[in-house]
């Protein structure tokens, strides 16, 4: 059995179906996938005790904290999604598949705070002060490492942020400039951008140069 899953069921700290009860399933890099629900206090205390363990078995100076837009690789749910006014509101911006659920949860999907329809682009800030909370269990007294891929406002009080995935291209290398420059604006001056690309391999000059501009990142990392 998988102690993490097992502690997380026992505690019961994944989002829910609809009926606020049946545990949501999804699919991601492993495979089938729960999705720990960061806004129930539980949660909180269960990652910092499963972030406490893993340090326990590899030593680690920080945390960074991806997928958490909450992002899924099936629509919704393995169940599906209910049709309801939720998940198919009367009006839908021109997103991906045209569907408030593509690539992430049901929006009918209940949370401590509330469904998901309400709450969703504050998963990755409540993921953020969960894991603010297990830093301060890990490393007492210390000042450490966070960094996460989905934020909100008021995100840069505890943690770093990255533009994402980007692309091997020159394009990529120059519209991460002004994407750095914008997130400063929004409170989050720890930012950066993948140098030399994340997708698609990269070339000698573009890295070259890549590296040479990204020495002046706030947060400088090649990820190629």
């Amino acid at each position: 059995p998988y102690g993490s899953y097992v502690r997380g069921t026992q505690k019961k700290v994944w989002i829910n179906e609809s009926d606020g009860v049946t545990t949501l399933l999804g699919q991601v890099w492993p495979g089938e996938t729960v999705f720990p629900d960061f806004t129930n206090p539980e949660c909180t205390s269960w990652w910092a005790d499963e972030c406490k363990l893993f340090h326990d078995t590899v030593p680690y100076d920080g945390l960074w904290i991806d997928m958490n837009e909450v992002s899924n690789f099936v629509q919704g749910s393995k169940r599906g999604c209910a049709e309801n006014d939720l998940n198919y509101p009367p009006y839908t911006p021109r997103i991906l598949d045209r569907l408030m659920y593509s690539k992430t949860v049901c929006l009918d999907a209940v949370q401590n705070w509330g469904k998901q329809y309400d709450v969703h682009n504050l998963y990755g800030y409540s993921m953020i002060l969960s894991s603010r909370k297990a830093i301060e269990k890990v490393f007492p007294g210390k000042r450490s490492f966070l960094i996460s891929r989905s934020t909100f406002a008021g995100s840069g009080k505890y943690t770093g942020h990255w533009l994402g995935d980007n692309a091997a291209t020159w394009d990529h290398l120059r519209w991460a400039i002004p994407g750095m420059l914008e997130f400063n604006l929004f409170g989050i001056p720890y930012i950066g951008a993948d140098i030399c690309g994340f997708s698609e391999n990269t070339t000698e000059e573009l890295c070259r140069r890549w590296m040479q501009v990204g020495a002046f990142y706030p947060f400088s990392r090649n990820h190629n």
